[in-house]
């Protein structure tokens, strides 16, 4: 797993070369619907955030919403291509005549009829390919012409920049991890941007490092789950309280962070703030997703735990396919 969370420029790199050099009719497109599951869906979320003038919906469910008509984009990630529910969103959207475009490494998706196709290389485990499956993306956007600047140059940058940095980023992750162990993480993010990254720290934390993970946003936490923090208060030596601070967040999230922390000081004694780095939203976004992955790796190697199999899901995948 640590070569594959280690590879994560490269792959960006790679999936560059990987697009087709097709061009598109242009088709009159007022929304972007992207439907994965796990690993494959949270590139979809990430677009999002990083897409704030469009209107970007991730759907994660069999079902497609009754708004989703011909005038929607469709981008169906899969990384094996056999998601039980992304082929079922396919069988709807097919029949609504969205335009489809694809991003899979093989099985039945790829198969499917669609407007624009991008393979990418089998092997991993899903949620180590992120960057084939991001990647891909923006370039979808621009072939669909819903966004005017060709973002190759950007991705690039992004490539080079985490390149350069995935040294450090895993220095730190390893030591951060020591803070986790045998700890239940409760993870909070001031933006809706850094949202997505949140999701993806619980999720790595889930399937690599095997443990339970919480996630919240700022503001809409001040609102609830403020009043039940710290209680029961058995649990709070047990609790690591991590808070992801985007530099470009609301002045308000950034004061009520710290009047937050300020209120529990006293109740928990493993607070842990991120920085993320970056020049852009695109570099801070990825900088703090590697550095998530790498936690979670050394949470698994540090607690006697393989970060490979995940064994639940398989067993899941495997009585379901028994139902008809």
């Amino acid at each position: 797993m640590r070569k594959i969370i280690y590879s994560m420029p490269d792959q960006i790199f790679d999936a560059i070369t990987l697009i087709p050099d097709t061009s598109l009719k242009k088709r009159r497109f007022n929304k972007v619907l992207i439907c994965g599951m796990g690993g494959s869906g949270i590139s979809g979320e990430i677009l999002k955030a990083i897409y704030p003038a469009l209107q970007i919906i991730s759907n994660k469910d069999y079902s497609i919403p009754e708004y989703i008509d011909r005038y929607t984009l469709s981008i169906l990630v899969s990384y094996s291509g056999n998601t039980e529910e992304t082929l079922n969103n396919y069988r709807i959207l097919s029949k609504r005549k969205t335009g489809i475009a694809v991003i899979s490494s093989n099985g039945k998706l790829l198969k499917k009829k669609s407007e624009l196709k991008i393979k990418i290389p089998g092997g991993l485990p899903p949620r180590g390919a992120i960057g084939y499956l991001f990647t891909p993306l923006p370039f979808i956007l621009y072939k669909f012409h819903l966004i005017n600047t060709e973002p190759e140059q950007k991705l690039i940058s992004l490539a080079r920049f985490l390149n350069k940095r995935r040294n450090v980023i895993e220095k730190k992750a390893k030591i951060l991890s020591k803070k986790l162990l045998n700890r239940l993480p409760i993870i909070y993010s001031n933006s809706q941007t850094f949202f997505p990254v949140a999701r993806r720290w619980q999720c790595q934390l889930n399937e690599n490092s095997k443990v339970l993970a919480h996630i919240n946003i700022i503001p809409e936490m001040n609102h609830n789950e403020i009043v039940g923090l710290g209680k029961p208060e058995a649990l709070n030596s047990k609790i690591s309280l991590i808070f992801i601070n985007d530099p470009k967040a609301h002045p308000r999230n950034r004061a009520r962070v710290k009047i937050l922390k300020e209120t529990i000081k006293n109740k928990f004694s493993n607070i842990i703030d991120i920085e993320p780095e970056g020049k852009n939203s695109l570099h801070r976004l990825f900088w703090t997703i590697m550095l998530g992955d790498f936690i979670s790796y050394y949470v698994a190697i540090k607690t006697n735990v393989d970060p490979m199999p995940v064994k639940r899901i398989d067993y899941l995948k495997k009585r379901l396919s028994r139902i008809q």
